[in-house]
């Protein structure tokens, strides 16, 4: 049975802060792009529905607008449709000197000089990597928590293997799943190819933060142990 202990929760909280400060790496715009990606401190919800900080990255484009925490390229964002569907991640940027400053509609303005240049076309990776994730009541005085944590083991000759566990507690009942996949992956821009053995694929929001850090579509992934 999976259990999560308020020690666990806060070495959690700890991880993610000093993940937030992996992130933190100078940068500036690249005038020449159609878009940059730059990163902005926000908070996510941790297992228990504790608060983290964490840094997000943000699609700026050259008309001035600003696009939160894409899942997939910004090549492949469709614009006017998701300002329709999605307003609420849509937001402007200004520019000062090296400075940014985002305005986003349901957070005060923000500031960064910490923007991230795309991966070389023929990047590849060699290690592991998780994300945990999660919800529930626990941080504020609550019984459930849920937890979901994501592996990914990538190889230097483009294959991958893919796990995810996920639990769930609550006072009289508690549950465990687990998956795994592998495949072939390829990285360009701020994007990563992944073609399941299966025959499925997924193209998503890539960055690497040397190999501290990954980030893949909307979460960040640290070292993992094999």
């Amino acid at each position: 049975m999976l259990t999560v202990s308020p020690r666990g929760l806060a070495l959690c909280a700890a991880a993610v802060f000093v993940l937030s400060s992996c992130h933190a790496q100078d940068g500036g715009l690249d005038t020449g792009r159609d878009y940059n990606v730059c990163l902005f401190k926000g908070f996510k919800t941790g297992a228990g529905g504790m608060r983290l900080p964490v840094w997000r990255p943000y699609v700026l484009l050259k008309d001035g607008s600003a696009y939160e925490n894409p899942n997939s390229p910004p090549e492949l964002l469709d614009a006017s449709s998701s300002r329709q569907s999605e307003p609420a991640r849509w937001g402007s940027w200004t520019r000062q000197g090296n400075e940014v400053t985002l305005n986003i509609a349901s957070h005060q303005p923000m500031s960064t000089t910490h923007c991230i240049s795309p991966a070389p076309a023929g990047t590849t990776l060699d290690g592991s990597y998780k994300h945990v994730g999660g919800g529930g009541t626990l941080a504020a005085g609550g019984h459930a928590s849920f937890m979901r944590s994501d592996r990914y083991r990538f190889n230097a000759d483009g294959s991958f293997d893919s796990g995810r566990s996920s639990g769930l507690i609550s006072p009289g009942a508690s549950s465990v799943s687990e998956s795994a996949r592998s495949g072939h992956y390829q990285i360009h821009d701020y994007s990563i190819e992944l073609r399941y053995d299966d025959g499925s694929q997924a193209t998503l929001f890539f960055y690497s933060d040397g190999r501290q850090l990954l980030h893949l579509g909307e979460d960040d992934y640290v070292p993992a142990t094999d």
